[in-house]
């Protein structure tokens, strides 16, 4: 799988992790969540998506990565890159809130449940 799927059926892990921020360091966290998808997260195993979302305000940064399973997230932990991006993103975030979710459900106006 190369691409987000939000559905209760994917066998997949979701990291949601909103990050708190001042307004003005914002497009620079976005960058450097960015720099480390591309340079870092790409070539891990197990890694299958990553979507970031910022706030209207300024104040969050939200990162929905998607990974095959819990395992994989725990072993790139333990990943010296992996520790240098998180070390990195922390210096710029003034907080910052990861937790592992599943999909449960999906709803679209116009369309079926899942």
């Amino acid at each position: 799988m190369s691409a987000t799927t939000i559905s209760p059926d994917a066998d997949l892990i979701t990291l949601v992790n909103v990050f708190t921020v001042a307004p003005e360091r914002q497009t620079e966290l976005a960058d450097a969540l960015d720099r480390a998808t591309r340079d870092v997260f790409l070539a891990v195993p197990g890694f299958v998506s990553a979507n970031l979302h910022v706030s209207l305000d300024g104040r969050r940064v939200v990162n929905y990565a998607q990974w095959a399973g819990e395992e994989q997230y725990e072993q790139a932990l333990r990943r010296t890159d992996v520790r240098e991006h998180i070390g990195q993103v922390a210096a710029i975030a003034e907080a910052h809130d990861p937790t592992l979710v599943r999909v449960r459900s999906v709803h679209h106006r116009h369309g079926r449940q899942a």
